[in-house]
């Protein structure tokens, strides 16, 4: 009996292997269908400035939209978003407020900027650009990564991710409750600075993840038949040297 344990062990562990396979295999059909909405939302026309400001609240809908806002920066109330890499280099993602009026302002990613420990940012005026902007990007809803509150009310925050709900009381103006990821540069885009990559839109790793999980159920399977032949063959011959 003690030799069927083995199945009963195999085909628990296949089972459990064939249930991960198939939630990685939903995962990516999540993803797909996000990729679908994505696509669908780069292709609308671009929003402009007075549609964003005039509005008190946004949906998420607006995630993902192409837009071209006109205004002016605020290089005081910047935010330091830290332990961001660049193929492999550390560095910091860079967001400046963008005052669309005299009571409303954006936040824009401006970029990627290297810093040895992914989080200080040595020389500040170096990045630097005309106050006054026209800049083209992709609007996004950021999800905010919870944080110990930080006494600290020095500029710029630094923060792992921007928080609406933490930061708009700072600001002197609203926020809308977007950012704006700057993906088209121009000749005033400062030097240091690195332009940051649009949103991904792939399947990721999850059909690899499938795969190597529905493996792993097979090998559990075949390898406990392998190990139950074995064991079989084992008593046979040790049966067999008994009755000599």
């Amino acid at each position: 009996m003690r030799r069927y344990l083995v199945f009963v062990i195999a085909f628990a562990a296949a089972a459990l292997f064939l249930r991960l396979g198939v939630w990685q295999l939903q995962r990516l059909g999540e993803r797909r269908a996000r990729n679908a909405v994505i696509t669908e939302r780069l292709a609308a026309p671009v929003l402009e400035s007075p549609p964003l400001q005039d509005r008190p609240s946004l949906p998420d809908s607006m995630g993902f939209r192409r837009a071209r806002l006109v205004g002016v920066f605020d290089f005081t109330h910047e935010i330091v978003l830290t332990g961001r890499a660049y193929h492999g280099t550390p560095g910091v993602h860079i967001v400046t407020p963008l005052r669309l009026s005299d009571t409303v302002a954006v936040l824009v990613e401006r970029g990627w900027v290297f810093s040895p420990d992914g989080r200080t940012v040595d020389d500040r005026d170096d990045l630097l650009e005309p106050d006054t902007a026209a800049v083209s990007g992709v609007l996004l809803v950021p999800s905010s990564v919870p944080e110990a509150p930080v006494g600290d009310s020095a500029w710029p925050r630094h923060a792992r991710s921007i928080d609406f709900e933490r930061l708009a009381p700072a600001y002197p103006y609203r926020l809308v409750p977007l950012v704006l990821r700057r993906i088209e540069t121009d000749s005033g885009f400062p030097r240091p600075m690195r332009a940051v990559a649009a949103p991904e839109v792939s399947g990721g790793p999850h059909l690899s993840y499938a795969i190597q999980w529905f493996a792993f159920a097979v090998i559990a399977v075949v390898g406990s038949l392998l190990l139950y032949r074995r064991s079989r063959g084992d008593a046979a011959g040790r049966a067999s040297g008994e009755a000599r």
